[in-house]
C-alpha cells in the first residue's frame, strides 16, 4: 500500500501572517509553525480561535523561528490538546519562552481595555493563559543548526541557518517510503545576506518540493547606503524641528539592528546625541537572549561583542524602559528624542500609547522599518490615513509618516531568486506563501521562467500531494 505524503496550508495563505501548514506522512500528521493572524482585531480573534484540524490528532511540531506570526498560536494547540513535542533551535527556544509570556500578558492588558468599553457585548476571553504557555514551553525539544533529527518515523530533518532572526532555521525534511525519499524544504522566512549580527541564510541540500516566502517577491529593497542616509536625514529633521522619533519595531531582530546602526551614526556625530530609549520589556529580554547566544552572530558582530563589552547591544547613551510608569513618563519628555517600542505593525504594546501621544503633533516622526499587514494600524499609518482608532478612541495623523524598508529582514525579490538558484538542482515545485497574492503572482512568473518549477500560490485550506 503506497504511503501518502501531502501538504495543507492552514495560514499565511496569500496573506503574510498566522504561519500554518500541515504535512501528511502515512496517517501521522506533522504540523509545521504555528502562529498568530495579526490584524483587525476581530477578524484576528476569529481566525486564532480556529483550527482547521484537531490539535489532539497531531503527532509533531516543528517551528522555524521565534516571530509571534510563527509561534504565537502554540498555546492554543496545546490547550486544544495537542500532547507531543515541539521541536526548534536553542536560540529559538529562548526567545519563545520570552515572546509568547509577553504575548500573554499583552492580550490579557489589551482584553481588559476592551472589555471594559464593550458597551453591553459579550466579554472577551483571551485566547490564551500564561498557564498555558508554561505547559506549551515543557514540550520543546532543541535542536543545533546542521543536527539531524527525526520528528516521525521515516522522517530525518535539518535546520540550516535562515539569516532571519536569532536562531530562525531553514528546515528540510527528507520523507521515505515506498522505496523512494522525497525531500521538501521549509523556508520558513528567509533572511539577507550582509545584514548586521547575523550570518548569511545558508544554502541546504536541494529539494524537490520548496515552501518559500513571497513577503517582497515584487519589490527591491533600497541598498544600504540609501537605508542609512534617509534614517540620518529622518533623525536630523525630526530633532531640528523639536520633535521625537517613534520607530515601531519587532523586539526581535529588528530593534536590535536599529540600535547597532543607531550607535555608529551618533559617535561619527552625523545625527544628534539624542536619548534613545528601547521600551519594550520584550526587547529588553530578547536582547539578553542575543547575548546568551554570540555563536549566530556574523564575524563582524561576534568581534565587536566580546572587544568592546557587549556592543551593539547595550551602548552607553541607550536606555531600556523597565516599567509602566518609566513608560508613561517618556510622553512627558519635551526633549527631541528617539523611541523604539513594540510591537512592529502596531498591533499591541507599548507603541500604542507613545503613538497616541505622538501622531496628533507635526513635530514628531512615525518611522516604519518593516512590514506591515493589511488590516493592521501599522498598514494605516503608512498607507496615509488622516485619522486612526488608538485604544478605540479617534487620533487625527499630523506627524510625519515615513518609512525604511532597508531595514527589513525579509529576502527581496532578488535575494529570493538567487537564493533559490543556489541549489545545486532546481526544486520541481515550490509553494509560495506567507505573501500577499499580487507580490506573490510577480515571483511565481520568475521563479517558473528561471526554474522550470511547477510554482503555486496555495489558498487557505488547499491540500497537495508531494508524491506526484
Amino acid at each position: 500500500m503506497k504511503t501518502t505524503l501531502g501538504i495543507a496550508f492552514h495560514g499565511a495563505a496569500r496573506t503574510v501572517t498566522g504561519s500554518r501548514h500541515l504535512l501528511t506522512f502515512g496517517g501521522r500528521k506533522l504540523l509545521f509553525d504555528c502562529g498568530l493572524y495579526q490584524g483587525r482585531r476581530d477578524e484576528a480573534d476569529r481566525i486564532n480561535r480556529t483550527f482547521r484540524f484537531d490539535p489532539a490528532e497531531l503527532d509533531t511540531v516543528v517551528i522555524s523561528h521565534a516571530h509571534i506570526d510563527h509561534i504565537g498560536n502554540l498555546p492554543s494547540l496545546v490547550a486544544r490538546g495537542y500532547a507531543g513535542p515541539i521541536h526548534m533551535t536553542a536560540a529559538t527556544a529562548e526567545l519563545a519562552a520570552v515572546l509568547l509570556a509577553d504575548t500573554a500578558f499583552l492580550m490579557q492588558k489589551d482584553l481588559e481595555h476592551v472589555n471594559k468599553r464593550r458597551g453591553g457585548r459579550p466579554e472577551r476571553k483571551p485566547l490564551f493563559t500564561m498557564a498555558d504557555v508554561e505547559e506549551t514551553l515543557t514540550r520543546v525539544v532543541k535542536h543545533g543548526y546542521h543536527e539531524v533529527f527525526e520528528p516521525l518515523p521515516g522522517v530525518r530533518a535539518r535546520y540550516d541557518d535562515a539569516g532571519h532572526i536569532l536562531g530562525s532555521a531553514i528546515t528540510t525534511f527528507e520523507f521515505a517510503a515506498n522505496g523512494r525519499t522525497r525531500r521538501v524544504c521549509m523556508g520558513g522566512d528567509l533572511g539577507r545576506p550582509a545584514r548586521p549580527i547575523l550570518r548569511d541564510p545558508e544554502t541546504p541540500a536541494a529539494p524537490e518540493v520548496l515552501v518559500l516566502e513571497s513577503t517582497y517577491g515584487d519589490r527591491l529593497h533600497s541598498d544600504d547606503d540609501a537605508t542609512v542616509e534617509g534614517l540620518v536625514a529622518i533623525v536630523n529633521k525630526t530633532v531640528a524641528r523639536g520633535g521625537r522619533v517613534v520607530v515601531p519595531a519587532f523586539a526581535v531582530g529588528r530593534t536590535q539592528e536599529l540600535v547597532a546602526m543607531l550607535h555608529p551614526l551618533i559617535e561619527a556625530k552625523r545625527i544628534p546625541d539624542v536619548p534613545i530609549f528601547v521600551d519594550s520589556p520584550m526587547a529588553r529580554n530578547a536582547t539578553a537572549v542575543f547575548v546568551h547566544h554570540p555563536e549566530c552572530f556574523d564575524e563582524e558582530t561576534f568581534r565587536a561583542f566580546h572587544e568592546e563589552d557587549g556592543a551593539p547591544f547595550g551602548f552607553r547613551r541607550l536606555r531600556y524602559i523597565g516599567s509602566p510608569d518609566e513608560s508613561r513618563a517618556l510622553n512627558d519628555r519635551k526633549d527631541p528624542c528617539i523611541i523604539i517600542s513594540a510591537s512592529g505593525m502596531c498591533e499591541g504594546g507599548r507603541v500604542l500609547h507613545h503613538l497616541q501621544h505622538a501622531l496628533g503633533n507635526a513635530k514628531n516622526t512615525v518611522l516604519f522599518v518593516g512590514y506591515q499587514g493589511e488590516g493592521t494600524l501599522g498598514r494605516r499609518l503608512r498607507d496615509g490615513a488622516e485619522t486612526v482608532n488608538v485604544y478605540g478612541e479617534p487620533c487625527t495623523v499630523r506627524a510625519e509618516i515615513a518609512a525604511l524598508d532597508g531595514f527589513s529582514a525579509h529576502a527581496d525579490q532578488r535575494e529570493l531568486l538567487e537564493w533559490v538558484g543556489s541549489f545545486a538542482t532546481p526544486p520541481r515545485t515550490i509553494f509560495l506563501v506567507h505573501g500577499d497574492l499580487a507580490p506573490a503572482e510577480v515571483l511565481a512568473k520568475l521563479l517558473r521562467e528561471r526554474t522550470g518549477a511547477t510554482v503555486h500560490i496555495p489558498e487557505l485550506g488547499q491540500e497537495f500531494d508531494l508524491w506526484e
